[in-house]
């Protein structure tokens, strides 16, 4: 259990650090990438001869498992990761890879963000900010620092969710090298 608190400890450092939505889901895909490579590591034989001339073969520099989409797609497929894990870390991906050929820079309130990271499975959507605000506008109450204050709490809250169920993920995942079904 310690060791688990202090892998906890070591990714949720590793995302706060990071000041936008670019960063964290580029660490955040580095760190999935470590722990699917070791877990698809630990998926193959033990042996000499596999060790040897098999398994450098497969994962390494022109192989085919080293592409963490090739590798999760046999995780999955073996019954090692569930289909709500792989969907979510391919979905991880997919955000990251729309925002490395995309010059805008987003914040987490963007609904190129904030649409597909509400479909993860474990992220949790605090209440919109925007229903108090027009409620505010309606009574006639129009206050542009405490706009921008709920505008930043939110974005913080979303910001906070995302990191936490990216934390989740990967550690359900580093777990996996644990449980028994490996020969």
């Amino acid at each position: 259990m310690p060791g688990t608190i202090l892998q906890e400890d070591t990714i949720l450092e590793k995302l706060n650090q990071q000041a936008d939505i670019h960063s964290l889901l580029a660490v955040a895909i580095n760190l999935i990438s470590d722990s699917v490579n070791h877990l698809i590591q630990k998926a193959f034989r033990k042996e000499p001869h596999a060790i040897k001339f098999v398994i450098p073969s497969l994962m390494g520099k022109n192989g085919p498992l080293n592409d963490t989409s090739v590798c999760l797609k046999l995780l999955y497929v073996l019954g090692i990761i569930t289909r709500e894990e792989f969907e979510d870390i391919e979905l991880l991906m997919a955000i990251l890879d729309e925002l490395d050929n995309d010059e805008k820079k987003y914040t987490y309130l963007d609904d190129e963000i904030l649409g597909p990271i509400s479909l993860l499975h474990d992220m949790v959507l605090p209440p919109n900010w925007d229903h108090k605000q027009e409620h505010e506008k309606a009574a006639g109450i129009v206050d542009g620092l405490k706009s921008s204050m709920y505008q930043n709490r939110y974005q913080q809250m979303i910001r906070s969710a995302l990191i936490i169920a990216i934390t989740d993920l990967t550690l359900r995942i580093s777990n996996k090298q644990k449980l028994d079904y490996f020969p």
